[in-house]
């Protein structure tokens, strides 16, 4: 594995410094700058900074906000040679915010964006022609400071901090924190009296001292590579090194993972794009991928290698024409056979291959057996144009897609049939031949359900319905054929309507017949309450149907049903109620039960 020390060549402090030979000592710090001797000898034996061609440090002269920006780069490995893809992802990410500024530290400056130290809102009090020239004050220099240490996310969980300093009062209130946490440190402290100082200027020593004092607290070292493997079940990642030795790296929660500049979740780094890892005190800190741009990916069949002088030479048959091609391997090229790092010689002839191809080469070859079985997966969808395709779901929460071979075996429930009538939710083992579905196992289980439409979706290749069943909203596929019928008619999905009380007969997680019993319909209710049932929101009135024949109708009574008695003008609750008092109730009916909207009393009972 390639891993390499930050070696800190700051080459901006050659804006500081005239070009010299290094020195181990500088005439001029001297027993007045005893405090920064260390330091500045560390870094200047470490060839970190160079001191003038008379042999001077100048220890006391300004940094400036320009140089600072460069220096705090380098501190986080901008110059480190390993680091360089992400360098330059930092500037193509952030080139337009950088472009408005006339500096040499413009790539430092998106390094650090990139970073989460800068922030294009603080580009201009760095960067701009009228500040950066400006010497560097002690507050801005915590601030950088207590950024490039993960300042902001300690201070997100602990924001009411408290300074000590006799002058915390000039602190700026927005680096109030930052002053705190780099002074915790101890990589910035107060110069004497119980002060910070917070306007002061930074000298060149001061900015050795600080430096060298990073440098031992962060102790960066770097690797490069190739993602040739992730297990999100271990959450271990495994890189192909340049010299294509395979590493194994435990990625825990507080290691960062970025994708292209983004935060990303193990799970999504793709196998075969280039990636550097950083450590920490020989800690795994942060994993950085930058995304090759692919110029070609396929799918054939592996018809060998040839190996010469020239390199490694691999050939594919394509599906469509028949036709074999030869590509070069890259050397840094990732090989995986059946989810597993493995070398050239364990894929056979005839194997299925997934082929990745950038700059003319090969840099990602995915293969397994003509044949794979997949087990105990679970249908989600099931598109037909342009290509029929079945969606699965397995136990570990992962989901693909495989297109249904023509001739593909179908059986569901043990009886032959075809891939249209395989149910979302259905149970099934599957056969893969070169990537495709060849055969397929089905098991569906048929039950009915009752509940009220929450939702319904509708689209050419899938429609769903979300209905409430007692309290619980559950999601069924609605399947192509499926059967309405409302009020004992058919229907089509389009007569259906939010809320309205159903019976469905499904199939795994599929609904083949909808049936609804009665269609809500407004109206209302004058007669004699008969009972009252306040702990089941349920009262019965007796009154006359449209017939004129006595009747009786269970009515449901909701808490946010307003009940007005007409006699005393005040709102009344279902438990003021009485048997004999007549009422007239606004609602509608649905599945034989009156569910009110609204009540008036309009007497007692006589």
């Amino acid at each position: 594995m390639l891993k390499k020390a930050v070696s800190l060549i700051l080459s901006v402090l050659m804006v500081l410094s005239v070009g010299s030979a290094f020195a181990a000592s500088f005439s001029d710090v001297t027993s007045d700058y005893s405090w920064a001797e260390d330091a500045i000898i560390a870094l200047a034996d470490e060839q970190v900074i160079t001191g003038y061609p008379d042999g001077t440090f100048k220890p006391g002269k300004d940094i400036t906000k320009e140089e600072a920006i460069a220096l705090f780069a380098r501190i986080l490995g901008a110059s480190e040679t390993l680091n360089q893809p992400v360098v330059s992802l930092s500037n193509v990410l952030f080139e337009e915010e950088l472009k408005k500024y006339d500096t040499y530290a413009s790539e430092a400056a998106a390094y650090l964006m990139y970073k989460h130290v800068l922030s294009a809102d603080e580009l201009s009090i760095y960067l701009s022609s009228a500040h950066k020239g400006e010497p560097m004050k002690r507050y801005e220099a915590a601030t950088l400071i207590a950024k490039c240490l993960g300042g902001d996310v300690w201070l997100k969980s602990n924001p009411d901090v408290t300074l000590s300093y006799s002058d915390a009062a000039d602190v700026p209130a927005s680096a109030r924190g930052y002053v705190y946490f780099a002074s915790e440190t101890k990589i910035i402290q107060g110069v004497g009296n119980n002060k910070f100082a917070p306007m002061g200027n930074v000298t060149r020593a001061q900015v050795a001292v600080m430096l060298h004092r990073m440098y031992e607290r962060l102790q960066y070292t770097y690797t490069q590579g190739t993602i040739s493997q992730v297990n999100e079940a271990t959450n271990i990642i495994t890189i192909k090194s340049e010299d294509g030795a395979l590493e194994n790296y435990k990625v825990d929660s507080n290691v960062a993972v970025m994708l292209d500049g983004s935060k990303a979740q193990l799970s999504e780094l793709p196998i075969g794009q280039k990636i550097v890892i950083t450590f920490a005190n020989n800690g795994l800190y942060s994993l950085d991928v930058v995304q090759l741009k692919v110029d070609d990916t396929f799918e054939a069949i592996y018809k060998g290698k040839m190996t010469d002088t020239t390199g490694t030479t691999v050939k594919f048959e394509s599906f469509e024409t028949g036709k074999v091609s030869s590509y070069k391997l890259a050397d840094d090229a990732v090989v995986v056979y059946g989810e597993q790092s493995a070398s050239l010689d364990i894929i056979k002839s005839g194997d299925y291959a997934r082929v990745s191809v950038t700059s003319g080469k090969v840099t990602l070859l995915e293969a397994e057996p003509k044949t794979k079985s997949l087990q105990n997966a679970t249908v989600e969808s099931i598109t037909f144009e342009p290509d029929a395709v079945i969606n699965l779901s397995f136990s570990d929460g992962s989901m693909s897609g495989y297109k249904v071979k023509s001739g593909a075996t179908i059986r569901r429930n043990g009886a032959v049939t075809t891939y249209a009538d395989l149910m979302v939710g259905d149970k099934v083992d599957v056969t893969l031949e070169y990537g495709q579905i060849s055969a397929v196992v089905a098991i569906g289980v048929s039950k009915q359900v009752s509940g009220s439409i929450e939702e319904i979706t509708i689209s050419k290749t899938s429609s769903s319905m979300k209905v409430n069943v007692q309290g619980v909203i559950n999601t069924y596929a609605i399947g192509r054929d499926v059967v309405i019928k409302l009020d004992g008619v058919s229907a089509t999905i389009y007569d259906l309507r939010l809320g309205y009380q159903v019976v469905l007969q499904t199939s795994s997680a599929t609904i083949t017949e909808i049936e609804v019993k009665s269609v809500a319909a407004a109206m209302q209710l004058t007669g004699q309450i008969k009972s009252v049932e306040p702990e089941h929101k349920l009262m019965t009135i007796e009154h006359a149907d449209a017939n004129g024949n006595i009747t009786e109708s269970i009515v449901l009574v909701g808490d946010s049903v307003k009940i007005l008695d007409s006699n005393d003008g005040k709102i009344k609750t279902l438990k003021n109620l009485k048997v004999g008092q007549y009422v007239t109730v606004a609602g509608s009916e649905s599945m034989g039960k009156f569910k009110a909207t609204s009540m008036m009393v309009l007497g007692n009972a006589q």
